[in-house]
């Protein structure tokens, strides 16, 4: 099944033959180490309480109710889940929870979900007739793509299981598995509204293929038609409508300028088809897709500037159009006579040395400061076993996974107040919002905290926990070290 040029055999021959008697001991290896080395990632990131809120303890309080099957009402954006995404793949996983009542099982699971799609990219590169090697070096460019490492690295979120899924879609349409196809359509527009667009992304690769022109056709029209609608039920459900909607321009200069107007953009097109040694640029269809999947980020205005960098998560779904464009462009060499085992085995090379130049994220497990522990963690641990299970929390927003399992949990905002009582010397003083009516208030009072993690400056931050305690506001219940937890009581501001 698979092909050999001259060149192939006369450079690669016993490595190759050795590749091909163990393909399988290989990949299942790959798929285990590659589980290991995300899971490791994103579990050590968040055991040092650099995860967030935002979405790590968003979607965990939501899998979690899904899994007591309690009303899921996410306390953190303070709207019914379905009015922030339409994510309906989340109540398939909730029984992760009874395998592992952890924050963390939602870690593993992305880790080991990614790895595995790697197997759908091998097949695929069989099927194609590309040959063990390449196609082994294919599922190890796609599974280590620098927009997947930023996901596993990023925290949880839905989109890593659409990731998977256009990977074995474009699998099971290719060797003419109907059920399958079809079961894997309706699992991937349920994980997400955007997921439409995904779908419509896979039919611009498809349109280029005559004998799949037609259902590509029915992929672009259908996908981008269930976005629009999945949008409006979002919109249902959301008290302050659907948050994603595009600021489209009509001006074709304009909309084409908006694709490569930022630095941030340029990095996006540059690191994601440098990763593949910038082959897809020869897949018309590869192409199509990147810029529709795109379109829906970057020609949408400055209110959808966050979703613009490279190192969030929403570059993972590039990786499946991006590694369907290297195979296309990889057969038509091959029927060339050219020498498709170089080519990948440099496109590895060259992979290899953007991961070491541009610091992706798995090169931070070999840098000892990852893994470095501070007394502060300790401390802060010990006081969230303290914290009871059933209360209604407030906290600070890289705190939130940790105590995300309970029907109230709300991140703290420090916000400036009018207040009366002038507590800071002035009428205007540093105070912290927060959703709801929570029993209690936990809280990080170290110094030098990093922005994402309390929203505001160090200075303002603790002026808000001063203003609340000197207002009676809040009043401490117990403490380790800085960490702090605070009885929140009803009193006027």
């Amino acid at each position: 099944m698979y092909y050999n040029s001259a060149v192939d055999k006369t450079l690669f021959s016993k490595p190759v033959q050795f590749l091909e008697r163990h393909a399988v001991k290989f990949l299942v290896g790959w798929i285990l180490l590659l589980s290991v080395l995300y899971a490791t990632l994103s579990i050590v990131r968040h055991n040092n309480f650099q995860s967030g809120g935002f979405d790590l303890g968003l979607y965990d309080q939501t899998v979690w109710q899904y899994s007591r099957f309690l009303y899921p009402y996410n306390t953190i954006k303070e709207r019914f889940i379905l009015g922030d995404h339409f994510t309906l793949t989340l109540p398939i996983i909730s029984p992760l929870l009874y395998v592992w009542n952890n924050v963390r099982v939602l870690l593993v699971f992305q880790a080991v979900w990614l790895s595995i799609s790697s197997l759908a990219v091998y097949l695929l590169a069989m099927k194609r007739r590309l040959g063990t090697v390449v196609s082994m070096l294919l599922a190890f460019l796609y599974s280590t793509f620098y927009g997947i490492q930023f996901v596993v690295y990023f925290d949880f979120h839905p989109v890593i299981i659409g990731v998977g899924l256009i990977a074995w879609l474009a699998y099971f349409l290719e060797t003419g598995r109907k059920k399958l196809t079809t079961i894997t359509i309706v699992l991937l527009l349920l994980t997400q509204e955007n997921m439409g667009i995904a779908l419509a992304c896979l039919g611009c690769i498809y349109l280029f293929r005559k004998e799949y022109r037609k259902t590509a056709l029915w992929f672009i029209i259908g996908g981008m038609l269930y976005s629009i609608v999945a949008s409006k039920i979002i919109a249902l459900f959301s008290p302050v409508g659907f948050q994603y909607w595009p600021q489209l321009s009509f001006h074709p200069v304009k909309i084409l300028t908006q694709f490569f107007d930022s630095s941030e953009k340029q990095q996006v097109w540059l690191y994601s088809f440098a990763w593949f040694s910038f082959l897809p640029i020869f897949s018309a269809g590869a192409l199509l897709a990147v810029f529709l999947d795109l379109a829906q980020y970057f020609v949408t205005g400055p209110e959808f500037a966050r979703m613009w960098s490279p190192f969030m998560h929403h570059r993972a779904i590039l990786a499946p159009f991006l590694t369907l464009g290297t195979l296309a462009v990889l057969v038509s060499l091959r029927n060339r006579k050219v020498s498709v085992t170089a080519i990948v085995v440099f496109m590895v090379l060259i992979s290899l040395a953007q991961q070491y130049f541009f610091h992706f994220p798995l090169n931070k497990l070999s840098k000892a400061e990852y893994w470095l522990r501070e007394p502060w963690m300790d401390n802060m641990n010990q006081l969230i076993a303290s914290v009871p299970s059933g209360v209604s929390l407030a906290t600070q927003q890289n705190l939130v996974p940790h105590v995300s399992h309970r029907k109230e949990i709300y991140i703290a905002w420090p916000r400036k107040h009018d207040l009366e009582s002038k507590p800071c010397g002035e009428v205007t003083c540093w105070w912290l919002d927060f959703g709801g009516a929570p029993q209690f208030l936990l809280v990080d009072t170290r110094p030098n905290q990093w922005l994402t993690q309390i929203l505001e400056t160090n200075e303002n931050w603790h002026s808000a926990i001063s203003n609340m305690e000197k207002t009676g506001k809040i009043t401490l219940e117990r403490s380790v070290g800085d960490a702090r937890l605070y009885r929140v009581h009803e009193t006027e501001n």
